[in-house]
This record gives structure tokens, sequence and C-alpha cells, in this order.
């Protein structure tokens, strides 16, 4: 992979980098590196749902904690609007904070299912069977559960890990996956 110099200890996430970059729908944290240990931001996390699914929206309005010069404005404001994020309360984002795996599979369900995406679950996936999945908050257990079943996220090892955080490269192969299965 010519694009990005760092992706050597992510061979199983280099594909699904290289071509959303090709797709202009991911970044890398500068001209050759892509960062994908990093833990993803909420902020860049809503920006990648909104290039990846194209969604727009001519409604501006944004989060209280949203400035209008922040490079995430746009996309987050969009991603607002068209109801992919909620926010965390109180017309707030906290878009510097990282977030949980669970947290980026309920939001990525919201807007699979705002799309009209049906996730089919695949015979012999059982989400419940994960060590940890009563460990999932109870807000995300229908996202999570819809998820994995349709064989679209994986866990780590014997744990679905809900409350780790999510890296750049979990994100992006994840989100290939789902560009796959939506064809």
């Amino acid at each position: 992979n010519t694009r990005f110099n760092d992706l050597g200890n992510h061979a199983w996430a280099a594909d699904a980098i290289v071509s959303l970059a090709d797709a202009g729908i991911i970044k890398g944290t500068s001209d050759n590196e892509y960062s994908p240990a990093n833990n993803i931001t909420r902020a860049d996390y809503a920006i990648l749902l909104v290039r990846a699914f194209e969604q727009t929206s001519d409604n501006t309005e944004n989060f209280d904690d949203v400035k209008a010069t922040d490079y995430f404005a746009h996309e987050l404001a969009i991603a607002r609007n068209t109801g992919i994020v909620n926010g965390i309360g109180d017309n707030k984002y906290a878009p510097r904070k990282t977030i949980t795996r669970q947290d980026m599979m309920v939001v990525l369900y919201r807007a699979l299912v705002k799309m009209g995406v049906e996730l089919k679950p695949v015979d012999g996936i059982d989400a419940t069977a994960y060590a940890d999945f009563a460990d999932v908050a109870d807000y995300a257990k229908v996202a999570v559960k819809a998820l994995v079943e349709a064989g679209l996220v994986n866990g780590k090892g014997e744990n679905l890990a809900g409350n780790d955080k999510t890296t750049r490269a979990e994100v992006a192969v994840l989100l290939k996956r789902i560009l796959d299965y939506i064809g």
C-alpha cells in the first residue's frame, strides 16, 4: 500500500482503509499516515457516516459545543439534521470525545434504519453467546444484536467489548463491510 505507511500492524484493515480513502470517504491524519490504532472521535465518526451514506441537509443548525470554524462543523450539522446522531443531551455532542464500540454501533444502526436498510440475521450467529453481551448497555442491545447477527460486526475473541474505545481501523473495516452489504 502506497497511500499510508503505518498500516503494517493492521493488515486485517488495510484493504478497507485504502478502499475508503480512494473513495474519498476517509482521510489520513497526515499525507501518508492513517493512525489505525488511534481511537476515533465522535465528530470524525459522524463525518465518516455522512460521507459513506452520501447524506445532505440544507439545515446548518448545529450542536452548542460545535463552532462554525470547526473542521467537522459542516458534516456534523448534516448528521444532526438527518437524525444520524442525537448528541449527549442539552444540544451538546462532545465532538472531541472518543466513542465506545457500543455507541458506534447504536449510531450506525440508527443511520441504517433511517435509510431503510434491512439487516438480515445470518444463521448460526448469536450475539447473546458472547461472554459479555450482558454488559452491553440496555439502550445499545438492539443495535449490537442486529449488527452482530447480520455478520457485520465481529467481537474481539469471546467478547463484544462494547465499552472499549473504537479505533480508526475498526471503523474503516466496518464501514467497508456495510457499504458492500447495502451495495
